[in-house]
């Protein structure tokens, strides 16, 4: 009798090669989801360049509250606060260049963007020397004003230029992002497919055609023992399939929570009835705002953002106290202090202040309630 085909050396032979085809497709699959990953790491990295072109002009917004306050009180801490929001602005361009290696269009933005942002700082103190120099009379500031308005357009023109920029490479990353992962769905499919179809095939073809030859010739493996082999690799094809799908399932739940959170929280933000504002204890500028709080004060939520809360608090020693009380009890409720309206108008304010993290750092939410009205009523 000759000897059959189907001796140990050659079951091993195809055990290798559908072993081979499942590595291939894991190692495929692995390459797919690093993919994911750094598409995800493209889109914080965009969030983070936004982030910092509204921390810039916000900076430049705040110099130009603090000009103004510097109009009407000639303090020099307003000056003093005036530089440190221009070494923040040169910081903060610093860190975008840095951040934008990866685009020659960012890069050239950020070029144009720096001299403008300097030129606009140059520009307020120009008119604090003016001030100084010859008096508030409006026909010695027109100049400046100008000077200011044009790099003041040009600044916002160029940020929404990269904003733009940064928008169409997120859509570009995230559709990128969408076909890759949809490919390595279909190489997984397709991939434990084939590979079932091998191990099956493999099964079928010894079971039928082996006979006892083959159970005479090779004693070394046996057809509970090919079953057994078959059940453990497929076994090994469900695990990592499973493994994938649910890694696959639990980004997208995490994506998709994080928006729904994101939604509901500024949902029940904007629809507060009373002013809301979220600012950082250490140098009192505003994080957040909202629609409430820039109708009562009569603010652009621009204008409001990264601005200084001591330029709204008319007792400034006693706003640094209420906050200080605040921070150490984690709250601080029902106490009054005097603000300012846009126009300069004074509103009496009842404020209900609390302490949470932001990012990984303290933040203030102070809840603002206008009660002028309610104070001459009980006056008269």
């Amino acid at each position: 009798m000759s000897k059959s085909i189907f001796n140990k050396q050659s079951i091993i032979l195809f055990f290798v090669l559908g072993l081979a085809v499942i590595a291939s497709v894991s190692v495929l699959t692995y390459m797919n989801i690093k993919d994911q990953q750094s598409d995800h790491e493209f889109i914080q990295e965009t969030y983070i360049r936004n982030g910092l072109l509204d921390n810039i002009y916000s900076n430049i917004s705040e110099a130009e509250t603090l000009r103004r306050g510097y109009f009407l009180s000639s303090d020099p801490q307003f000056i003093t606060s005036i530089k440190e929001s221009r070494a923040s602005s040169d910081s903060l361009l610093k860190t975008l260049r840095n951040k934008s290696f990866g685009s020659n269009t960012l890069i050239a933005y950020c070029d144009t963007l720096k001299p403008l942002v300097q030129q606009r700082f140059d520009v307020i103190s120009e008119s604090i020397e003016i001030l100084d120099a010859k008096g508030n009379n409006a026909k010695f500031h027109k100049n400046n004003y100008d000077k200011a308005k044009i790099l003041q357009s040009d600044i916002k023109n160029t940020i929404s230029k990269m904003k733009r920029e940064e928008q169409m490479s997120l859509v570009k990353q995230r559709e990128k992002a969408d076909m890759s992962l949809d490919f390595t769905l279909y190489i997984l499919i397709g991939g434990v497919t084939i590979s079932g179809l091998i191990l099956i095939g493999l099964f079928v073809l010894l079971l039928k055609r082996s006979g006892q030859s083959f159970e005479s010739e090779n004693q070394e493996i046996t057809r509970e023992e090919l079953e057994q082999i078959v059940k453990e690799r497929t076994a090994e094809i469900s695990q990592i399939n499973h493994k994938l799908y649910g890694k696959v399932n639990e980004l997208q739940v995490m994506e998709n929570a994080l928006k729904e959170s994101a939604e509901h929280y500024r949902k029940l933000f904007e629809q507060m009835h009373d002013a809301i504002v979220i600012f950082s204890p250490d140098d009192e500028k505003v994080i957040d705002v909202n629609r409430r709080a820039c109708d009562l004060y009569g603010l652009k939520r621009e204008e409001f953002l990264g601005l200084s809360m001591r330029s709204i608090s008319k007792n400034i020693p006693q706003n640094t106290e209420n906050i200080k009380n605040t921070v150490e009890k984690g709250y601080y409720h029902n106490f009054q202090s005097v603000h300012y309206r846009k126009d300069s108008t004074e509103m009496l304010m009842e404020i209900n202040a609390s302490v949470f993290l932001f990012k990984g750092k303290p933040v203030i939410l102070s809840i603002n309630r206008d009660i002028t009205d309610r104070i001459l009523k009980v006056s008269l």
